[in-house]
């Protein structure tokens, strides 16, 4: 498991007083790093499950947690040739946690 996909999903599972944990809150985290560098990210959420070489030159970075289909989270970063993340998107019931303040 990827360390800060791990504290993303945990914040959300303690985070009873703070708020809900929402997917609302979750892509407000995954969306803090873009125009961030690649290796920053790699640092703190550590290697990547994968990663795929897009036929424009970008590359796409996956991080998954879960085993099972019906609770489990994806996260894609496309990074630029610059090494800089200029989008993601995520997929799962369970990319939830509470929005940074």
């Amino acid at each position: 498991m990827k360390r800060s996909l791990q504290a993303a999903l945990l914040l959300g599972a303690l985070a009873g007083c703070a708020g809900i944990p929402s997917q609302e809150g979750f892509g407000r985290i995954v969306g803090s790093w873009q125009g961030r560098n690649v290796n920053e990210l790699i640092a703190a959420w550590g290697p990547p499950a994968g990663t795929y070489r897009m036929p424009d030159g970008n590359s796409m970075y996956t991080y998954h947690e879960g085993q099972i289909v019906a609770s489990s989270c994806t996260v894609n970063f496309t990074v630029d040739r610059a090494q800089r993340i200029v989008g993601w998107r995520f997929a799962g019931s369970a990319c939830r946690a509470v929005s940074p303040r």
